[in-house]
């Protein structure tokens, strides 16, 4: 009996032997030991499974990376009160700025500042400037909107003297490389007719209660205490341009005083000098602007809200401040 067991002892230890020798592919079956299908009989197959549980295990911690970031990207537009799927307003503003603009201008910026809807603003501004007090009414009112919303510049025509003053109140101004920009500065014209009146034999009488009251009329030429006068006026505005000019474009004034001379550029310039941010077209600006909103899939609305342009709605006072200005006085 004890033989008995030492031969199958012995007959088992060479099936062992065997079978770590020639791997696992035999077909147990063949040597009378009964197997069920569907097993894994190979260490080929053990590989190919290992590699397709990685594979999964990859894409699985990608998707859970994926979901995390967009999680993160809801948490950040909700703390930040951003809008998913606001708009977008692109407010054209053009022509000479005078105070039959303020109105209509004033308006619309502060009801799309109220629009919730809205979830930021391109100014489009095509405008050679115009009267200080008309400029500045409308740049508060720019101010009070980017306060509210984010408010791109964009520039591919003209954006010169208060027009540049007005891109400034934005957060970022985009351009055009043949856009022209600039014309920081400040003037006053004065027509000195008297040698007309004389020709034509016109005599005009003025009765007034200063001496002053008159100042800077056609009818007579400037005194030096009128220039005086005159340039204590532009020097104020002219430095609260140069202020709003560092402030928006964040350098110094003395930087800005390096290009304050009334001159003019092209927007390729102006990114180079820091008054602009960046040379691109409409649809720049309005990317710009998405990313600055958070805005995904954004509708996207035009206005146009001043003048437009014809000479027929233009006062001779804006015609010969566009066309011919005569005398003028520039702080540099």
């Amino acid at each position: 009996m004890k033989y008995n067991n030492k031969i199958l002892f012995l007959i088992f230890t060479i099936f062992v032997l065997i079978t770590a020798t020639i791997g696992c592919n035999v077909n147990l079956d063949d040597i009378g030991i009964k197997t069920r299908k569907g097993g894994v009989t190979s260490s080929g197959e053990i590989e190919i499974l290992k590699s397709k549980l990685s594979a999964y295990e990859s894409r699985e911690y990608l998707e859970n990376q994926e979901i995390k970031a967009l999680r993160d990207e809801l948490d950040r537009i909700k703390n930040q009160n951003i809008p998913v799927n606001g708009n977008i307003a692109v407010v054209r503003i053009f022509g000479i700025l005078d105070q039959e603009d303020v109105l209509p201008i004033t308006a619309k910026l502060r009801k799309l500042a109220e629009d919730r809807e809205i979830g930021g603003v391109v100014l489009w501004i095509d405008s050679p400037g115009g009267g200080v007090s008309a400029v500045t009414e409308i740049y508060d009112e720019i101010q009070r909107l980017s306060i509210r919303k984010p408010v791109i510049a964009y520039v591919g025509g003209i954006a010169a003297s208060g027009g540049y003053y007005l891109a400034v109140a934005c957060d970022k101004i985009i351009v055009k490389p043949e856009a022209t920009l600039g014309s920081i500065g400040v003037m006053f014209i004065h027509e000195d007719l008297t040698e007309y009146f004389k020709l034509y034999g016109i005599k005009i009488e003025i009765i007034k209660t200063g001496e002053d009251k008159d100042l800077g009329a056609s009818w007579r030429p400037l005194s030096k205490k009128d220039r005086a006068n005159i340039e204590k006026m532009i020097n104020e505005d002219f430095d609260k341009f140069v202020y709003v000019v560092s402030r928006g474009r964040h350098i110094s004034t003395e930087e800005v005083l390096r290009y304050s001379d009334g001159n003019v550029w092209s927007g390729t310039q102006t990114v180079s000098y820091k008054l602009a941010d960046r040379v691109g077209t409409l649809d720049t600006a309005i990317e710009e602007l998405k990313v600055s909103a958070g805005l995904k899939n954004p509708k996207i609305s035009f206005f146009q809200i001043a003048d437009d342009g014809s000479v027929s709605n233009m006062s001779y006072e804006s015609m010969r401040y566009q066309y011919e200005p005569s005398i003028y006085i520039q702080k540099k």
